[in-house]
This record gives structure tokens, sequence and C-alpha cells, in this order.
């Protein structure tokens, strides 16, 4: 078989299972999340000294554009498009085609009505958010914002190519979008920022986000999707997925407007201040991300089809089973990164350029944040459970209580203290402490049924094995640190970390071993199935 041959086969390759769709999420979403970081990195070192204003309404200026997108898009195709559209296909493939390409033309249409708004307006809609920004910042925020609307129109194809490609179990050539939209940022600011500034970016932006989309046409038509030229509500799955997206774009509406409150809080603050929780935040996300986010796409069609089928049984312990071994992965990492919370600054942002108030100040930050990692790992899949079930309202009332509390708490330590970004990751991790329990608690009294008690026992055992492991990396660190390496040294901070992590990560498998966890079997028993393969 010529190579072109295999390498068709190999991204036309189904994934079958919540685990195998995971596996390949993951690991395109860490290459990718690593790119992500060296992304910042280089930015940073070019625009943190020499321009922290204009730095700080580059991150500002995604705001306006993320939120369009996101009540939009993203609650079309969390919640409704993809079981909507999995029902359509197992009937009539090309009535599902019909139906997709109508929701596709009339998200384009209104879309570009409410970005053509946000275009004229996007002046004083950046006042509006960055209360703090000086005349000239806010300018360029609104520039930015503008240019940026462009690229949310080839996330908006994107976003519902990758849909129609997981409904059909197939993962890998979609994963690989985010590591080519990477790519060229970090082009753009090297071979655009010179010449034109922060403007040079944001135009990678928009090109990485056409070749996002790009990438995946083939795919498309390899699969037999048919474009067709219509926009009508007359279907009946476009009236059932505007009844359930409506309130899955509340309850986002609700976590974009969480997200404006802590940049409308940060922007009164000192300048920096947006740029460094914006760091913070991108290490906080990136377990939650390639944990989380990545185990709930791969669970949605799944747990819809347990529904379809009326499999209540089969669905509450796929759930739980799901919820568990994200926890497996979800804990230990947030513990270890609480514990490795500096040299990860250093490693990830740590250039010369980034000074070492900086880096503490960061690192203090993403202390506070780590809870917000093990809720994200369970909020991602409790959410997409209620999905499957055909619930969009739950998730939103939980959202509305969740944001109650982080504008409140926000609003106190901006307010009454001087923790400053310190205070808005503590307000964000009490917000997504108080979703998870909300959700959790709701979904057991939605489903029923036996079996929690043994799931919280299994809990129980992960969370001890998680202590363990965290206590086991400090004394690794600081054995090195102390007595050992000169953490002066790039290399030697690496090496640090390396061998905490090492040694907090074998713990772990240890005392989850010892402890007889049945999460420990089931991944024993994916990774001798996964080398079986290899071999």
């Amino acid at each position: 078989m010529s190579l072109r041959l295999r390498i068709r086969s190999f991204t036309q390759q189904r994934q079958k299972s919540i685990f195998s769709a995971t596996v390949v999420l993951a690991i395109t979403f860490a290459f990718s999340a690593i790119l992500g970081f060296l992304r910042t990195r280089f930015l940073y070192s070019i625009f943190f000294k020499c321009c922290l204003l204009e730095l700080d309404a580059y991150n500002a200026a995604f705001r306006i554009p993320d939120l369009i997108f996101k009540l939009l898009v993203t609650g079309a195709l969390s919640a409704s498009f993809i079981p909507v559209f999995s029902s359509y296909l197992h009937k009539d493939k090309q009535e599902a085609y019909r139906m997709a390409s109508s929701v596709i033309n009339l998200l384009l249409i209104f879309f570009s009505v409410i970005s053509l708004i946000a275009l004229i307006f996007a002046h004083p809609l950046s006042q509006l958010i960055a209360r703090g920004f000086s005349p000239y910042q806010i300018n360029l925020m609104s520039n930015l914002s503008r240019i940026l609307l462009i690229a949310q129109i080839f996330f908006l194809i994107s976003n519902f190519l990758t849909a129609i490609l997981q409904v059909n179990e197939t993962f890998i050539i979609s994963a690989l979008s985010p590591i080519i939209y990477n790519l060229f940022i970090i082009f753009s600011i090297y071979a655009l920022a010179p010449t034109f500034g922060i403007y040079g970016v944001v135009w990678g932006v928009v090109i990485g986000a056409f070749f996002h989309m790009a990438i995946q046409i083939p795919s498309i038509k390899r699969l037999g999707f048919v474009y067709y030229k219509i926009a009508s509500f007359k279907f009946s799955g476009v009236k059932e997925i505007i009844r359930l997206m409506i309130p899955r774009t509340l309850s986002l509406g609700l976590s974009e407007i969480e997200s404006t409150v802590t940049l409308f809080f940060a922007s009164s603050l000192s300048a920096g201040s947006i740029s460094l929780l914006n760091l913070a935040l991108q290490l906080m996300y990136l377990p939650s991300r390639i944990f989380g986010t990545t185990v709930g796409q791969a669970s949605l069609p799944v747990l819809s089809k347990n529904i379809a089928k009326n499999q209540l049984n089969l669905f509450r312990e796929t759930v739980r089973k799901t919820i568990l071994q994200s926890l497996f992965i979800a804990f230990p990492i947030g513990v270890l990164i609480l514990i490795n919370r500096l040299p990860i600054v250093r490693l990830a942002f740590g250039s010369k350029q980034f000074p070492w108030s900086a880096t503490l100040l960061t690192a203090r930050t993403l202390a506070f944040l780590t809870p917000a990692i093990v809720c994200q790992a369970v909020i991602q899949i409790l959410i997409r459970s209620f999905y499957a079930l055909h619930d969009t309202r739950t998730p939103l009332k939980i959202s509305g209580i969740s944001l109650f509390f982080n504008i409140v708490t926000s609003y106190f330590f901006i307010k009454f203290t001087s923790l400053g970004i310190v205070g808005l990751a503590i307000s964000a991790s009490i917000a997504n402490i108080i979703q998870c329990l909300g959700l959790f608690a709701l979904f057991i009294w939605r489903v029923d049924g036996q079996g929690w008690e043994k799931m919280f026992f299994s809990f129980s055992r992960i969370v001890l094995s998680s202590i363990l492991c965290g206590l086991t990396s400090w004394l690794t660190l600081r054995f090195l640190d102390l007595f050992v390496l000169d953490t002066s040294k790039t290399l030697n901070v690496l090496l640090i970390f390396g061998l905490s992590i090492v040694s907090g990560l074998s713990s772990f498998l240890i005392f989850t071993w010892l402890f007889r966890s049945p999460e420990f079997l089931r991944f024993k028993s994916y990774f001798q199935r996964f080398f079986h393969f290899l071999s």
C-alpha cells in the first residue's frame, strides 16, 4: 500500500468506543496545546516588554467574536445538532444532509447579520467590556475585534464539518485542525508581526481559521456528504435543534457573561493583569480540555445512542464509568499542577523578556485555579449527559447560579481586597465547584438507580491516591531544588519538573494498584490492548 493510501486509511479510520475516540482527541489536543504554549511564549517574548498595552488589547479583542461564536455555533452543536443529525442519519442519509445544510446556511445568515452589527458597534462594545483601557487601547481592541470576526465565519463552517465527521465516528482529521491553526499563528508571529505588529498576528489567526476549515473538506467529501443550497425552517430537525439550542445558548451566554465580567474587573487593574490572567487560564484549561472536553465530545454520540435505544441502565453506567475514568486522570493532574505550578509557568512562559514578578503572580493565580481543573472534568461529561437526555434547561439553571456567585465573589475580591487577579481566580474556582456539585446532584435525582455509593467509594480511593501522589511529587521537588540542582538554569528546571512529575505519577499508579482501584484495572486493560495493537 502506498504512503498516500496509508495516510488516507489512517485519517478515515473510525473510533467506535468512547475510549478510542478520547485517546485520539486527547493526543491531538495535547499536541495542539504544546503548540499553543509555544505560540503564547513566542508572542509574549516579543510583545510583553515593549508593547504591553497592545498585548492586553489583543487578548481582550477575542471577547466579542468569541461571544458571538459560542452563543450561536457552540450552542447549536454541543446541545442539539449532533443528537438530531445522528437520529436523521440512521433513517435517511440524504435527508440528514439536507437538514444539516439548512442548519449551516441559516446560522451563516444569522451569524453574518450579528457580526455586521458587532463590526459597526465594535468601539462602544469595547468601551463597555474593558472600562479600564486607555482610548488608544479601546481603538486597537475594536479594530482587532473586527478582523477576528472574519475568522469566526471559517470556524462556524469548520465546527459543523467536525460534528458531521464525529457523528460518523471519524475523529482523527478534525482533531488535527487545531494543530494547523496554531502553526499558522506561530508563523505569523515571526513572518508578519515584525512588519505589521500585533495586526500581523491577528491576520495569522484568520489564515489559521481558514485552514482549520479547509483541512476537513476532503474527508467530508470522501464521507459522501452532499451540500444543499437551502435554508428552511420546514425540517422538523431544524425546529428540534432550535428548541434544544435556545436553553443551551442561554447557558453559554451566562458562561460568556462570566468571562466578560472577569475581563471587566481585570481591565481595572494594573497594565498586564489581563495578559497574566490569560496565561494562568490557558494553563488551567489545558488538562480540562484534554481530559474533560475530549471525553465529553467522545461520549455524546454514545450516550445519545443509549437514550435513543431506551437503554437507561446502560446510559447510567456509562456516565458513572466515564466520570470516574476522567477523574482518575484529572485529579492527580490537578494536584501535580498545584505542586509544580512555578516550574510549569517558568517552562511555559518564562523567557528572558518575562519578568520574575510576572512568573510568581501567574503561578500564584494558577494555584487557585486548580480546583476548576477537576470540576471541569466532571462538568463537561454531566452537561453532555443532560444533552443526551434532550434536557438543556437543567445546565442553564445551574450555570445561572454559578454565574451569580462568580459575580458576587469577583466584586468582593476586587473591591475589598488587594488580591487582584488572584481574587478572580478564587472566584472562578468557587463558581466551578458550585456548578459541578449542582449538576451532579440533579443528575443523580434525574436518573435515579443504584450504584452511586460504589462510585463514591471509588472516588475516595482516587482522592487518597492523588494526595499521596502530590506528597511524593513535592518531596522530590524540594529535595532536588535544595540539595541537587541549581534552578537558575532552565535545563535544571526542566529536569526537576520531569522527575517530580514522574515520581508523582508513578506513586499514584502504585497506590491505586494497592487500593485495587477499578479505574486502574480498566486503564491497564486499555493500555495492554493498545500495546498489543501496536505490536
